[in-house]
This record gives C-alpha cells, sequence and structure tokens, in this order.
C-alpha cells in the first residue's frame, strides 16, 4: 500500500519546524545584542572607574565621584573585585572605602538575596571583601547551598568576615567531598585559632570519608596533636587513613611505628612512612632507605631516593653511591632521575 501524506499535517509540521527556527534565530540574536551591550558597558566602566580605583589604591582617592548607573553595578563589581584580590594592605582599604561611598555595601546585600545566580555569587564575593556583617546570615544559608562554586565562596566570605565563626563550619569542612581541600586551607589558615578542637573531634567520625578529609586538613592547617592521638591515629587499619595519619606524626618516640609502616601492603602507605621517616629519622635509616629503591611501587622509589638526599649522614653524594651500587634498574633510574631533579634545581 502507498504511504500517503496528508497535505494539512505536512503544512502544520512546516509551520512548526518554521516557527522553531524562527524562535531559535531571535533568541541568537538576543543573546547576541545582550552580550555586545555587555561588552560595550563594560569598556566603559573600565575606562572610567579602572583610573580613579588605581589613583585610590595608590592613596590619593578621588574628592568627587561619579554617578555608578544602575546598567552599570555588575560590570564595576567585577573591576572591584578584580583589583581586590590583585592588591594587599592599605590598597585593599581603599578601595573598600570607595566602594562603600558608591553604596556597593548595600548593592551587594540586595544582590544576595537576588534569584540570580551570577548576581548572588558576585555579591558573596563583595560581601566578603567588604566585611559586610549584616550579610552573615544569608552567607552562612549560601555556604550549605547545593552549588559548589557559591556554597564554597560563602565560606570564603563568612571566613573574611567573621574568622572566628569557622569553628562552626569545620563539619561542613569535612562533609563536603566537592569542596577541594586545597582551596579551603588558605580561608582557613586565618581561623587557625578556632578550629584546632573541631577538627580534631573529627578524627572520630564514623564516616571514612570525613575522617579522611579532617586528616587532610590537618596536615594541611599545621594544626599540633598531641602523643596520645599521633598513637591512636597510627592504629587504624584502613591503609587510606592511615597514609594520611602518617604526616602528621612528629614525635620521635613513634621511630618504630613509623619503621613498621614501611612493610605494609599499600604502597600509599610505605611512601608516607618514608616521608615521615625524613623528618624524625637519623643516619641509622640510610641503608633501609637504599633498599628502599628496589620497592616495586614508582611513589615509594621517588620518596626513598628523596629520603637519601635529606637524612642525616645523607646527600646527593650517598644518592650518587647507592646509584652505583643498586642492582634494580628500576632503583637506579629511580636516584639518577633525583639527581637529575637535584642538579637542575640547584643551577
Amino acid at each position: 500500500m502507498p504511504f500517503e501524506v496528508d497535505a494539512n499535517e505536512a503544512l502544520l509540521a512546516g509551520a512548526w519546524t518554521i516557527a522553531a527556527t524562527a524562535l531559535i534565530w531571535l533568541e541568537i540574536l538576543r543573546v547576541r545584542r545582550r552580550q555586545a551591550r555587555e561588552t560595550r558597558i563594560s569598556r566603559a566602566v573600565i575606562a572610567r572607574w579602572h583610573p580613579l580605583l588605581s589613583l585610590a589604591s595608590f592613596g590619593i582617592p578621588p574628592d568627587d565621584l561619579p554617578p555608578l548607573q544602575k546598567d552599570e553595578h555588575a560590570a564595576f563589581l567585577k573591576l572591584w573585585v578584580y583589583l581586590q584580590t590583585s592588591l594587599r594592605g592599605d590598597a585593599r582599604t581603599a578601595l573598600s572605602e570607595i566602594a562603600r561611598r558608591l553604596h556597593c555595601d548595600t548593592l551587594a546585600l540586595r544582590m544576595l538575596a537576588s534569584r540570580s545566580r551570577s548576581d548572588k555569587l558576585l555579591a558573596t564575593v563583595v560581601a566578603g571583601h567588604l566585611g559586610l556583617q549584616p550579610a552573615l546570615k544569608l552567607l552562612l544559608l549560601h555556604a550549605e547551598a547545593r552549588d559548589s562554586v557559591l556554597s564554597l565562596q560563602a565560606l570564603h566570605a563568612v571566613l573574611r568576615i567573621s574568622p572566628e565563626l569557622a569553628a562552626t563550619l569545620i563539619p561542613l569542612c569535612v562533609q563536603r567531598a566537592d569542596w577541594p581541600v586545597t582551596e579551603l586551607l588558605p580561608g582557613l589558615r586565618d581561623s587557625s585559632p578556632w578550629i584546632a578542637g573541631p577538627l580534631l573531634a573529627a578524627f572520630d567520625s564514623p564516616h571514612e570519608h570525613e575522617r579522611r578529609r579532617s586528616l587532610q586538613l590537618a596536615k594541611g592547617l599545621r594544626i599540633p596533636i598531641e602523643l596520645p592521638l599521633q598513637q591512636r591515629l597510627l592504629s587504624q587499619s584502613p591503609a587510606a587513613l592511615l597514609a594520611e595519619s602518617l604526616p602528621l606524626v612528629d614525635q620521635a618516640t613513634l621511630l618504630p611505628d613509623v619503621r613498621a609502616c614501611l612493610v605494609h601492603a599499600d604502597n600509599r602507605v610505605r611512601a608516607a612512612a618514608v616521608e615521615a621517616l625524613v623528618r624524625l629519622g637519623d643516619a641509622g635509616d640510610l641503608a633501609t632507605m637504599a633498599a628502599m629503591l628496589g620497592d616495586p611501587s614508582w611513589r615509594v622509589r621517588n620518596a626513598a631516593a628523596h629520603a637519601i638526599v635529606s637524612l642525616p649522614g645523607g646527600g646527593l653524594a650517598a644518592l650518587r653511591r647507592v646509584a652505583d651500587e643498586c642492582d634494580d634498574r628500576y632503583g637506579r633510574n629511580m636516584a639518577e632521575h633525583v639527581l637529575a631533579e637535584e642538579r637542575l634545581a640547584a643551577a
């Protein structure tokens, strides 16, 4: 039976296709016009405000400021944030004073309550740099949002405004795997007097990933840990936790426990134990490190070669001798690799 097409249905489908195509093109044109307008405004804001903000950062604030138009708010705040993050000390204070004279503090508070994600994100950064106490309630709410970027920026803003609140934020820091530990450290360092207790308490979390993150934070923040707790950390059974615990060990009385980890089945633990021996060991560990160059793990061999350079009685000459006497091809290659690294670093 031949296939038949209803003429009315075909015309209707064609009309819908044309209409949809037209709508898509109209949306493209609208977006392009908006982008062109935003670019034009941004250039005008930079041309007008960059010289004034630069003068203020050099200690020459202008007596009179031009009015900031409504459509210039976002472009100005982006420029202001860029300069804030590029400068230090009195220059930042001067820029904050300019922002307050332009009522950017009120503007930031209004934008924080906006439905627009971009407005909330920009206002969050501005509020942190301005130290806006009235923004804390909203910032703490944003810090619990699912949005990884917004919540992390809200955390940093809270820490800039009230570092003492860090203690209440430590549970979030150890729970949220979407917050990279390396990005948490800069903000938390200024809050270290308030976070030691809550962070050490997180070591006892029932969740392994939380304990691991707390150990990573303690390492990055160099939180001092008492000997009994260090002993307890070294008795942990999960290899991942033991590997994260070894960098926190700084008591020479625990050397036997650290040396025992050199024969652990997990290469992460063996590598961490080698690195711990660099801090705690003595010349008597050089022979052990030479033997560790034959370890099957690249990570362990690399740590052992560096340890031979750093341990008392070691050095480049010692590593050179070990390389010449090493029977393991991979261990010898690693020693040569580290020797080359050290020569480049010294050049």
